[in-house]
């Protein structure tokens, strides 16, 4: 559940941005918290459908594990409210 570094170029994670975005739209029509809370769930469980995992890092063992789901709901609730902020290209180049 880490971000930036080398997390970001894993295969699972840009997968896991694309789903986020394709979901987004159904996410930002929700009138309640109850209805965002609902398609976060559907996020995370369509993820674990196709085998995605939320991993976490143990601080001390510097192991992987599978956090627990409360912790993915969140991160992807996060995930679904940010917005992409492009750079804008200087011209010329």
């Amino acid at each position: 559940l880490g971000r930036g570094g080398m997390t970001n170029n894993h295969a699972g994670n840009k997968r896991y941005r694309e789903e986020v975005e394709k979901t987004k739209p159904m996410y930002h029509s929700c009138s309640t918290k109850t209805e965002k809370k609902g398609v976060s769930e559907l996020l995370v469980a369509y993820v674990q459908e196709y085998g995605g995992r939320f991993l976490m890092k143990d601080p001390e063992t510097k192991q992987w594990f599978v956090g627990p789901q409360n912790a993915a709901r969140k991160k992807a609730s996060q995930a679904l409210r940010e917005t992409k902020w492009k750079k804008e290209e200087k011209p010329g180049g």
